[in-house]
Parts: structure tokens; C-alpha cells; sequence
């Protein structure tokens, strides 16, 4: 993703980021259903309403998404209830694989880490046909020749490390390396990317085209790609267009409608372990947090939400309205996007010093207390702090840029510029020495951006407010515009490739979650964060490039040391390619006659085919 939300967006997500909620959370919400036997018989079948995230949609249905479309709402909360994904990871709270889940068994590793052998299970499609090693083979030949559309795409990643893919029979991979690898990276960061999809359905060229073998040419892998993208971009087809009613996962849709509103509906023919207990999930739209929390509290509109961290005083009034509820803690960080390839606004982020400036005023424990009520924690590099892992250094678990506003002035001054609070600092020492303005930074230039803004949420909003006016006081002027968290995340994916004079490229700032963009680690789950930071990656939307990061992101690629990693992220930390911002926490409430809905998966995958009612 992750994406990236707001997964607001794997995948940033943007719905509503749903993180680990504080102590006031925590002391405000049940933690759990009640047994099945406390509220009556289990039931079969029953309509599922569930929230999708304020804002974000689904708007892409191919599961192969550019960075445009790479969130969360399009992939674990979507095309992966019809196309499985052949690794699926969630096993609990913990952002790890799920075998029984899984469509493949355990990668088998051989030559020295060189070849890797995938057998995956015995699963079949919905219009009877088996599930074949030729269905992920068809999957990664249209990932290859068209890798600058794939949002997890990394220059000499996946698939670049391949030197060859095939079947070996019906249901085994075998994938040869350019060189050894972590397997620990290879296989939570690459092989995590794998989907199986029908190519006896999907493979052709047009509509009126027969199916062939088109995938097997670079050529003809990018007409069906073509042909696949643009069915995916004609949203309202979605329920009628015949290639997306073959599926191997739990569901299928059976309905869609132009806002976003999308109705599944088991898929009978379902391989996996345990048929769909609901006859029914209905993923519903909402512009706003507001207009979701006023559909949870009327109390027959939704079955599943969330309780956004602005109104988490009125947990006891969802509990009275029938909700249990819980905090859900996720693999992912906070941040707002820079945008280097900006011609304005570019040569200015290019320079460390003024990174540090902003980052200095932001004061992150200031905004968790006061706009977050408590229900959030800091952001400072690029490893997540939730669910603890190991990967988190003690480096990064510090602040490296506590709020200081006499620091950030100082920075200004000693490079160059003649500051002025409540309008744009001047720049007065053009050049390249250390105590000049900077490289690319013209004589008069103004310290002046736009940043645009998800309106869906309230305390991204009036985070983004206040980050504004702490940024004015050392005469760093900011312009915030506010647009819809979709609109915001394919805005800041837009200029990837375009030239910089490009309407594409007018962006220079983004924000476009609940105070800042979230990224949760999907389909990379191990947080080495090259789709987002290395040069070139295809979800570095900002594009910042630095070769000495490239070096260590390369490095964790080929060790599973802890010390590398370490050494990454205390790197990434201090080199600010983003701003760092506080994880907003909400909290998932769900009715109290629903269950199934416990452990809350930490990289946001649903699992509604395990939920039933009892009554």
C-alpha cells in the first residue's frame, strides 16, 4: 500500500486511517463481541452494511492498479474479495501471512536463494476451471511489460530481479533470481505483489477479441493491459462487464453504482476454507466522516464503521445505539507528500535545511493532545511504531525534530533568507554555499507553497490549519486547498513521468488522509520502503531522490540484519523526505449481534465471509 489510505491511501490509501487508538479510546469501547450464545442462535445469511472511508471509494477494479489507484479501497477492501492475492497477509493483529488464507503454500527457496518454487493450492475459478500456476504466470507477464503502471513498482525490484517466470505444471511457479536475496524481503515485498487472475477470460485485446495467448509478447501483454485499464477505468459497467464476474475468491459484485456504492455477494463456487455465512456485503460511500458517524448513530444505516477521532466523546452513544466497538492498530505511517518535481516549488524541498524548518514546527504531541483528543502518536521515520515489531529503531522511537520554533527561524536566517512572519520569507543570499539560500533557489524567491487537503475529515483538516499558521510564524507561507481524499492522492500521483512545466506537476504539497497521507506496508510488507523513497519508485510521488538512501534501501533488499535496517531507517529519519505527522486513530464499531469481526487486521484486510449474525 499500502499503499496508501485515509489504504486516505496500500494502498493510501483514502479512507479514514484506522490506527491504534489511545487511552481515552480505549477506555471508552468494548473490546469485544459478545458470544454467540449470550445473543441468541447463529444466523445464516443477512445484509452486511459497511462504511467505505470518507472520500475514498473503490474506483478501480483490475488488480494490477497504477499509483493513482493503489489504495486500500481498491484492493483489500475490493478486487481481493474477488481475486486472491496468492499470499494473504494478516494472520491476527499481526501484519505477517496467513497460510490458510493463502492461495500458495510456503515459497521454496533452492541454488542459493536463486529459485523460488511456489505450489499453490487446489482452488477453482467460478466458472469451474481450476486455478493454474498460468493464471499467476499471466498476472506477472502483464506486470513486466507495463511495470511503470504498477503502484508497487521499484527500479530493480519486481520485477526486474526476475530473469524468468513459468509454469511447471498445472500448479507450480518456479521464478529464477538475478542474484540472492533476502528471503524474509523476497518474500513479504515481492512475491507478496502476486495475484491470480483468469486467463482464460481476461487475456485478449479488445472486447470482440478472441481469448489467445496475447500476454506471451511484451507487445501483446501491453495491448491486454490496455484493453483491462481501460474496463476498469468504465466504472459503470463494474456489475454487467462478463470479465468481472469470473473470480476465485469469497465474493463477487453483483452491483455498482456511480458514487461508489458496491454490492457483493457470495461466490458459491469458493475453494477456500468456509463458504460466506451473509448472503450479502454492501460497501457504502460517505463524503465525510460527519455524514458516516450521523449514518453509525442513527443506528439502521450501518452495520460496520468507524467512530472518527472527533467524535470520540460519543463512544457511549454508539454503545446505547447498539455498537460494540474497538481500536484498530495498523502496519503504516503518517506523512505530507513534497512534491521535488515542482518547478516552483521543487528547488525549495530540495533543500534539507528548510525540511528541517517545517519539521521543527510541527508540533506532534501539541496536536495528538489537542486536535487528536489523545487518540494518536507521532510519526518520526519511515518504520511503523504499530504493532511493535523489531524493526523499529531506538533512534526513530526519539524525535530528531522537536518542536522548536527558534530553531526553524535560525535555519532560515543562517541560509539566506530575510524573514518575515505573516507573509513569505525573501530569499537575500542566492547560491550554493552552506549558508546560502541553496541550489535552484533564486534571488527574490518567496518561501511560498500550496498544499492541497482531504476535506472528508475533520481533524486532518483543522491539523492542516494549524500547521499552516505554525509554519506563518517564521514566514513560510502555505496556501491549503481542499479537495476530496481521491482527488488529493491521484493528484500527487499524477506527476510521476509527466514533465515538470505539466498541469500534472502543478501540485506541490499533499495531504490527503486524516493529517497527512497514511501508507500502510502493502503489498510491501516489510517496511523497507522502497516503493515509497527510492529513486524511481512508482509510489514515490514526490519523486525525492537520494543515492546514498538508495544504497541502504538496496541493502535491506539483500539482508534480513536488524543493523541494516537500522540503518536505513535512521537515515530516512533524518533525511526528511516527507513531513512526518502524527497516526490518527478511529475505532471500528460494528453491531453488537455481528461477529467474526475480531482480531481487526493490522494491514486492513476484511474477512466478511467469516462474519455471521445471531438473534
Amino acid at each position: 500500500m499500502i499503499k496508501n489510505w485515509a489504504r486516505a491511501l496500500r494502498r493510501p490509501t483514502f479512507a479514514l486511517t484506522v490506527l491504534a487508538a489511545g487511552a481515552l479510546v480505549l477506555s471508552a469501547c468494548s473490546t469485544a463481541s459478545a458470544p454467540a450464545s449470550a445473543n441468541g442462535a447463529r444466523q445464516k445469511g443477512g445484509t452486511v452494511t459497511w462504511a467505505e472511508g470518507a472520500g475514498t471509494p473503490p474506483n478501480y477494479i483490475f488488480p494490477l492498479e497504477a499509483p493513482a489507484y493503489y489504495t486500500g479501497a481498491n484492493s483489500e477492501d475490493f478486487s481481493y474479495l474477488f481475486w486472491l492475492p496468492v499470499y494473504w497477509f494478516g494472520q491476527g493483529t499481526s501484519p505477517t501471512i496467513n497460510w490458510s488464507l493463502s492461495l500458495g503454500d510456503k515459497p521454496v527457496y533452492s541454488d542459493h536463494g536463486r529459485v523460488v518454487s511456489i505450489q499453490l493450492k487446489p482452488y477453482k475459478w467460478s466458472d469451474g476451471k481450476p486455478v493454474t500456476a498460468q493464471d499467476v504466470v499471466f498476472w506477472m507477464q502483464l506486470m513486466e511489460a507495463n511495470k511503470d503502471n504498477w503502484g508497487a513498482y521499484v527500479p530493480g525490484g519486481f520485477p526486474d530481479n526476475v530473469t524468468s517466470v513459468q509454469a511447471s505444471g498445472e500448479h507450480t511457479i518456479v521464478f529464477h533470481l538475478n542474484g540472492t536475496y533476502s528471503s524474509l524481503w523476497f518474500t513479504s515485498n515481492e512475491l507478496s505483489q502476486l495475484v491470480a487472475i483468469p486467463q482464460q477470460v481476461w487475456d485478449k485485446t479488445s472486447a470482440s477479441s478472441p481469448v489467445g495467448n496475447y500476454a506471451a509478447t511484451t507487445a501483446g501483454a501491453r495491448a491486454v493491459y490496455n484493453f483491462l485499464n481501460s474496463q476498469s477505468k468504465d466504472l459503470s459497467t463494474y456489475a454487467t462487464n462478463p470479465l468481472w464476474q469470473v473470480v476465485d475468491g469469497p465474493f463477487r459484485l453483483s452491483g455498482f453504482t456511480s458514487t461508489g456504492e458496491a454490492t457483493l455477494v457470495p461466490n458459491r463456487s469458493y475453494s477456500g476454507s468456509g463458504q460466506s455465512v451473509i448472503s450479502k456485503l454492501v460497501e457504502l460511500p460517505f463524503t465525510s466522516t460527519a455524514a458516516e458517524f450521523n449514518a453509525l448513530l442513527a443506528g439502521n444505516t450501518l452495520d460496520v464503521g468507524y467512530l472518527p477521532v472527533s467524535d470520540l466523546k460519543a463512544a457511549a452513544r454508539l454503545k446505547a445505539a447498539g455498537y460494540d466497538q474497538q481500536p484498530q492498530k495498523t502496519w503504516s505511517i503518517t506523512y505530507i507528500d513534497l512534491n521535488y518535481h515542482n518547478p516552483t516549488a521543487g528547488p525549495l524541498f530540495r533543500q534539507l535545511y528548510l525540511r528541517e524548518a517545517m519539521q521543527y514546527l510541527i508540533d506532534q504531541p501539541a496536536y495528538i493532545k489537542d486536535i487528536l483528543g489523545g487518540a494518536g502518536w507521532p510519526t518520526y521515520g519511515p518504520v511503523p511504531s504499530y504493532p511493535p515489531s523489531s524493526y523499529i529503531s531506538t533512534a526513530e522511537k526519539s524525535n530528531p525534530f522537536p518542536y522548536n520554533p527558534a530553531e526553524a527561524v535560525a535555519l532560515l536566517r543562517d541560509h539566506g533568507w530575510a524573514i518575515h512572519p505573516g507573509s513569505a520569507d525573501v530569499c537575500v543570499r542566492p547560491g550554493t554555499a552552506a549558508s546560502d539560500c541553496g541550489p535552484g533557489v533564486a534571488k527574490g524567491a518567496n518561501l511560498a507553497f500550496k498544499m492541497l487537503v482531504n476535506s472528508g475529515t475533520t481533524s486532518g483538516a483543522a491539523m492542516a490549519q494549524v500547521m499552516r499558521s505554525s509554519w506563518d510564524t517564521a514566514g513560510i507561507q502555505v496556501t491549503i486547498s481542499y479537495e476530496s481524499g481521491n482527488d488529493v492522492f491521484a493528484a500527487v500521483n499524477g506527476c510521476l513521468g509527466s514533465s515538470p512545466s505539466s498541469s500534472a506537476c502543478s501540485w506541490q504539497a499533499g495531504d490527503s488522509g486524516a493529517g497527512g497521507i497514511s501508507w500502510f506496508y502493502s503489498d510491501d510488507y516489510l517496511p523497507t520502503g522502497g516503493d515509497l523513497f527510492a529513486t524511481g519508485g512508482t509510489s514515490n510521488s514526490g519523486q525525492y531522490s537520494n543515492p546514498a538512501i538508495d544504497k541502504l534501501i538496496t541493502q535491506t533488499h539483500a539482508s534480513s540484519s536488524l543493523s541494516v535496517f537500522d540503518n536505513y531507517e535512521n537515515a530516512l529519519t533524518r533525511q526528511l523526505p516527507v513531513l512526518w505527522v502524527p497516526s490518527t486513530a478511529s475505532v471500528i464499531a460494528w453491531k453488537s449481534n455481528l461477529h467474526g469481526i475480531l482480531p481487526l487486521s493490522s494491514v486492513y484486510s476484511i474477512t466478511p465471509w467469516t462474519w455471521y449474525f445471531t438473534g
